[in-house]
C-alpha cells in the first residue's frame, strides 16, 4: 500500500473518505480543532453540554440510511422525537425523523474515527508541489509530510485559499455561497418555561432556539441553543461580540418571554461558513492527474447527509482511479 492520502478536516465528510480509503491507501486525516465531526459540533462547558453547530440530521439516501441504523445500534446516534414550534409563515409539516449524535452531536463522527489515523490541532496552511506530491505545512510552517493525494473537506471559502492554482477545478469553487452564524449558548439552573422543545423562528434576529437537553442522551442541567439568522449574521460578523450577544438575548425575550440575560453561564460561538446557500452542483472536485480533490455538504446542499453522498462518491472514484493506475 503505497499511495499516501492527506485528508483535511474531519468533519461527516472527511471521516467517510479516510474510513473508505484506508483499504486502497495509507490515509492521514488533519483537523484542526480538538475534537471531530466539525459542524456536527459539541461544546461543553462545566456540567452543561451544548450541541453548537448543526441540531439533527435527516436520512434519505439508503446509504446514509443505512449508516445511520448502524450507528443507532451502536448506542452513537439516537432519533430526536421533536415536535417544532415553526414560526415561519406557511412553513411546510414534516414528518421526517430527526436524528441527533449521542451523548452529543459528534457521537457519529466519534465511532467512524475509530481505528483512523487522525491528527488532531493541526491547521494545515499550504499545499505545496513536491517532485510531482505534494508537502503539506501547517500554520506554524512546520513540515507535516509528502502525499500523493491531498482531499480538502474544508468549507468551500477555505479549500478555495488552501488549492494550489495548479488544481484544475479551483475556479469552480467561487460557484458555491456559503452563510454565516452565531451560536449563543445558555446554560440554566432551571428549566425553562417554554411551549415547544425548539423553534423555528421567523424573527429579524434569531433563527432558531432549542431545548439542547431534550435531545436523547443529554444528561446534566438545561441548557439551551440559539442560532442566529445567516443573513443576519453575515452582515454583523466582525461586530463585537458582547453587542452580538445582548441582540440574540433581546430576540429570545421576544420569541419565548423569558430573559436569560442572567443565566449562570453564556457563551457565543461565531461560524463564519454555517450554512450553503449556492451549492457546487457536483458531488465532488477532482484533479487526478494532479491527486487533487475536494468534497464536503457544500458541494450538494448543506444537509449532513449530502457531506456523506458527496465523500461517498469521491471515495469511489478515487478508489477506481487508484485501481487503474
Amino acid at each position: 500500500m503505497d499511495t499516501k492520502i492527506a485528508v483535511i478536516g474531519a468533519g461527516l465528510a472527511g471521516l467517510t473518505l479516510a474510513s473508505r480509503l484506508q483499504s486502497v491507501a495509507d490515509v492521514t486525516l488533519f483537523e484542526k480543532s480538538r475534537g471531530l465531526g466539525g459542524r456536527m459540533a459539541e461544546r461543553r462547558r462545566g456540567d452543561h453540554r451544548f450541541d453548537h453547530g448543526a441540531q439533527y440530521f435527516t436520512a434519505r439516501d439508503p446509504a446514509f440510511l443505512s449508516l445511520t441504523a448502524e450507528m443507532t445500534r451502536l448506542g452513537a446516534t439516537a432519533m430526536w422525537p421533536v415536535m417544532i414550534d415553526d414560526r415561519r409563515p406557511g412553513a411546510p409539516v414534516s414528518s421526517e425523523a430527526r436524528y441527533v449524535g449521542t451523548p452529543g452531536m459528534n457521537g457519529m463522527a466519534r465511532r467512524l474515527g475509530r481505528g483512523l489515523n487522525i491528527t488532531l490541532e493541526t491547521e494545515i496552511s499550504a499545499i505545496q508541489p513536491d517532485d510531482r506530491r505534494w508537502l503539506l505545512v501547517d500554520k506554524a510552517g512546520a513540515a507535516l509530510g509528502v502525499f500523493d493525494w491531498v482531499i480538502s473537506t474544508a468549507p468551500a471559502p477555505q479549500t478555495a485559499r488552501l488549492m494550489p492554482s495548479e488544481f484544475s477545478a479551483g475556479a469552480r469553487l467561487a460557484q458555491v455561497r456559503m452563510s454565516g452564524c452565531f451560536t449563543l449558548m445558555i446554560g440554566l439552573d432551571r428549566a425553562p418555561e417554554l411551549n415547544a422543545e425548539a423553534i423555528r423562528a421567523h424573527h429579524p434576529v434569531v433563527g432558531w432556539i432549542a431545548l439542547n437537553s431534550s435531545k436523547p442522551g443529554r444528561d446534566g442541567p438545561p441548557c439551551l441553543v440559539v442560532h442566529s439568522r445567516n443573513d443576519w449574521a453575515d452582515t454583523h460578523m466582525e461586530n463585537d461580540r458582547d453587542w452580538i450577544e445582548k441582540e440574540l438575548l433581546a430576540g429570545v425575550v421576544e420569541l419565548t418571554g423569558e430573559d436569560f440575560s442572567n443565566a449562570p453561564h453564556r457563551d457565543l460561538h461565531r461560524w463564519r461558513f454555517a450554512n450553503v446557500e449556492t451549492p457546487l452542483g457536483a458531488p465532488f472536485l477532482i484533479d487526478a492527474g494532479l491527486g487533487l480533490a475536494a468534497a464536503g455538504d457544500w458541494c450538494l446542499g448543506g444537509r449532513v447527509e449530502c457531506a456523506f453522498q458527496s465523500a461517498s462518491s469521491l471515495s469511489q472514484a478515487i478508489a477506481k482511479h487508484l485501481g487503474e493506475t
